[in-house]
């Protein structure tokens, strides 16, 4: 009998460690319930415009369920579905939300053609246990700031155009960025690009009396900048001062504009934003070759003839060249080693009005001051002129007569690759308090805009751009392959400002594909030129880089047949 009475213990203890657990996982389920009911009336009240910041602290479980299904990131059938199963946690208010939000009519989506629904059937069922949520879900963010909206006297909240949070624009039109973005990720200056506040889009006001005060004017709007572009346009930037604008060209669409202001060294100043004018420099000599082609030269041939001994003789002032690069071998040879002489003759043979003519073609405004703003929309200024000479001389490759902003370079840049000047575009359309709509942008199309160069000039002028990025280029191999850049490089230095350089470009540039984006680089606070140079090579290499991980196997890929790129549409893949 005594060995049988250890075993028997042993089996008592093991049932009694069963009863135990079973009581433990009986007394959490029904605090469970308990929490899930006490959420379900927090969330009502709030719901119905009362304490937010309590249901935040409170329900954070209810809000972690919605965001993963209600968010947007979904078709409405999936919203559906989890209503169905959790109708008792899940205030209706909230969903008509979502659905507003997203733009969707239930109705009609739940009558999926059935081929939908089998697809959707044979995925795995979701895991129902209890899941530990997030600190705070990212449809809760979306919750808590479009509720400040209604008492914090924010005037606008922005997303980026794939619905992602940017920031907000306050009563006093102040830009006010989320507190996870670098500083200079959106122009402080975007506020004055921006369309009045008049519209009122769908919102939470939209799920309920009280959701919202429709009195309080809430709105949001979806930029056209894109999060990923801007922060690999940030991270190339680095510790540089400067800016970096891209642009997509097509539609005028600015996808990146990131500047950093840094003040870490005794060279570095002010710093530059998007907006802030500086010397065109080299680049101008892409406006000087076009100026040569509209008054019926051929610049290839014509700087054939010419021999660079290291400086020109104009009106008695001599105007130096960075080398002396000897007998040039046509256009390509000249813009490749950014040769002063060459443009400085073509100048001469243009002439001084119609040089500043051109410049005005390419969207600059002329006889402003030196120092002055440029105006909103504008490339840049030509500033007060009055003589030729050494002045002509200086214009033809962008100094001292001259300024430009990195946005003003990006949209030159873009208009030397199809001929065609757009105005710049900063919003994409009107939104949802939450950011979820519609998932598809509608202001995304192309847009004619000024035919300004005839297209018959492109082919010379591309040529010569991309020997800018090929061996005896000034940037020789600062371009991935496959995005097939071309581009321009230049080099100046303000008075009493340190040196700085503005490189621009597009891609792709071939015959068989249309150029999609264009780009401009500035950089600055460096005390030689050298140094610059080498400053804006780095940057520049890592921005190709970063873009050509976003969009090179689709640029790469691409047949004739007209597609739309990731890294633009915000489609993904």
């Amino acid at each position: 009998m005594g060995r049988l009475w250890l075993p028997r213990r042993r089996v008592q203890a093991a049932v009694l460690a069963v009863l135990v657990v079973a009581a433990f996982s009986a007394w959490r389920v029904e605090r469970q319930v308990g929490q899930a009911r006490l959420e379900l009336r927090l969330a009502e009240a709030a719901i119905a415009g009362q304490d937010f910041g309590e249901l935040a602290e409170r329900a954070p479980d209810l809000l972690s369920l919605a965001a993963r299904h209600a968010a947007g990131e979904g078709r409405w059938r999936d919203v559906a579905a989890l209503y169905e199963d959790h109708a008792a946690h899940l205030p209706p208010a909230l969903l008509d939300a979502a659905e507003v939000e997203l733009g969707l009519n239930r109705a009609v989506d739940e009558e999926a053609p059935a081929e939908d629904a089998e697809g959707s059937g044979s995925e795995t069922e979701p895991d129902m246990a209890p899941v530990e949520p997030p600190p705070a879900s990212a449809f809760e963010r979306r919750l808590r700031r479009a509720q400040q909206v209604d008492a914090s006297g924010v005037q606008q909240l922005l997303f980026d155009r794939r619905g992602r949070p940017l920031g907000s624009i306050g009563d006093d039109r102040s830009l006010t960025l989320e507190e996870d973005l670098p500083a200079g990720l959106v122009p402080v200056e975007l506020a004055t690009h921006l369309l009045p506040p008049a519209l009122q889009p769908p919102g939470l006001a939209a799920a309920g009396p009280g959701a919202m005060s429709e009195a309080a004017g809430a709105r949001a709007l979806r930029l056209t900048i894109d999060r990923a572009w801007s922060e690999a346009a940030d991270t190339a930037l680095g510790r540089e001062e400067g800016a970096i604008t891209i642009v997509e060209i097509p539609s005028g669409a600015v996808l990146a504009a990131v500047s950093n202001r840094s003040r870490s060294r005794r060279w570095r100043s002010n710093g530059d934003s998007v907006l802030d004018p500086r010397e065109p420099a080299s680049i101008a000599k892409l406006i000087t070759t076009t100026a040569a082609m509209r008054a019926g030269f051929d610049p290839d041939q014509e700087i054939a003839d010419m021999t660079c001994r290291g400086s020109v003789l104009m009106d008695g002032e001599r105007l130096y060249c960075s080398a002396i690069n000897g007998r040039l071998r046509g256009l390509s040879h000249a813009m490749a080693s950014s040769c002063n002489v060459a443009f400085a003759r073509l100048a001469i043979d243009v002439g001084d009005r119609a040089l500043v003519e051109e410049y005005e073609r390419y969207g600059f405004v002329i006889g402003g001051p030196q120092g002055a703003a440029v105006p909103r929309n504008a490339v840049g200024v030509v500033h007060e002129y009055r003589q030729p000479g050494k002045q002509l001389g200086d214009l033809s490759i962008g100094l001292d007569e001259a300024s430009i902003t990195p946005l003003g370079a990006a949209l030159f840049a873009a208009t030397l690759s199809d001929g065609r000047r757009r105005e710049p575009s900063f919003v994409l359309q009107a939104d949802g308090l939450l950011g979820i709509s519609p998932r598809t942008p509608v202001g995304d199309g192309p847009r004619q805009g000024v035919q300004v160069l005839d297209p018959s000039w492109l082919p010379v002028l591309h040529e010569s751009m991309r020997a800018v990025v090929s061996p005896g280029g000034t940037a020789n191999r600062v371009a991935p392959k496959r995005l097939r850049v071309a581009m321009k490089t230049g080099t100046a230095r303000d008075p009493d400002k340190p040196f700085h350089v503005n490189y621009v470009g597009f891609f792709p540039s071939d015959e068989e594909l249309a150029p999609r984006y264009a780009f401009a680089v500035r950089v600055t606070g460096q005390p030689t030129s050298r140094r610059v140079r080498r400053a804006g090579y780095a940057v520049t290499f890592r921005l190709l880089r970063a873009l050509d991980r976003l969009v090179g196997e689709e640029i790469e890929d691409a047949s004739g047949v007209p597609r739309r790129l990731t890294g633009a549409t915000g489609a993904s893949k």
